[in-house]
């Protein structure tokens, strides 16, 4: 008995209804890929969100702290070649020894590494916001290398110290507790060379300045945080 052939308009239908089987489940799976990457985009998001406001909120307290520092530093410098720094003497030491405090800004980077290191840049869909996000990253890292900067002005003032300041009455403006002690002794410097002085006080108007300038850098720089922070809410309205 010859078995009976099969139409081949039956043959179609099956290769069809297989065909729509695979089509729909690649359909499927790439929906719930969208869906996926857009929960990972919204999390990477949230959390860059919160390091930008971190960011901020540290630029704040170190934008203050570079500017009174920065008047502090002018003060020594002028009082360091005065011909009457004798009678400053309390004032010089504190003042010294407030070269060396520092409020040190925390950039808060752990979201645009994790999203660079993983090569998840790709998952934010709005580019402007990569764009400015890496432009912010370039900007932090300016600040960096100026705060090294003044890092090696402090290192000579430290190198120049010896010649200058007694070694006992400035280590007596920092007590055990870590905290800056003003003199009442009224402690002398070991020198009166003008010279001498007069280096001394150049490298600390040196750092008066870089101060400044690196608040003049956070300021910019916190400016632009706030844009980014402003530009993902109205992109992607996360509240």
């Amino acid at each position: 008995m010859k078995k009976k052939k099969t139409p081949w308009w039956g043959n179609f239908k099956d290769f069809f209804l297989l065909f729509l089987a695979v089509f729909c489940g690649f359909l499927a799976d790439n929906y719930r890929e969208s869906l996926s990457n857009k929960t990972i985009e919204k999390e990477f998001l949230l959390s860059l969100v919160e390091d930008l406001k971190s960011d901020t909120a540290n630029l704040n307290n170190y934008i203050t702290f570079k500017k009174v520092k920065g008047h502090l530093m002018d003060s020594l410098a002028s009082m360091l070649v005065t011909d009457n720094h004798d009678l400053w003497g309390n004032q010089i030491y504190y003042l010294a020894r407030q070269v060396f405090n520092e409020s040190p800004f925390v950039y808060s980077d752990g979201t645009i590494q994790q999203l660079k290191n993983a090569g998840s840049l790709r998952l934010i869909k709005k580019r402007v916001i990569v764009e400015d996000l890496l432009k912010y990253e370039k900007q932090v890292k300016v600040l960096i290398d100026w705060e090294e900067n003044e890092n090696l002005t402090k290192s000579t003032f430290r190198e120049m110290g010896g010649r200058v300041f007694n070694s006992q009455a400035l280590n007596a403006t920092m007590n055990e507790e870590m905290n800056f002690v003003i003199p009442t002794d009224n402690p002398q410097l070991i020198t009166d060379d003008f010279q001498t002085l007069n280096e001394m006080a150049f490298q600390v108007h040196y750092l008066s300045k870089m101060c400044f300038g690196n608040s003049m850098r956070a300021t910019s720089l916190r400016a632009n945080a706030i844009n980014l922070l402003e530009l993902i809410q109205s992109e992607y309205q996360l509240d």
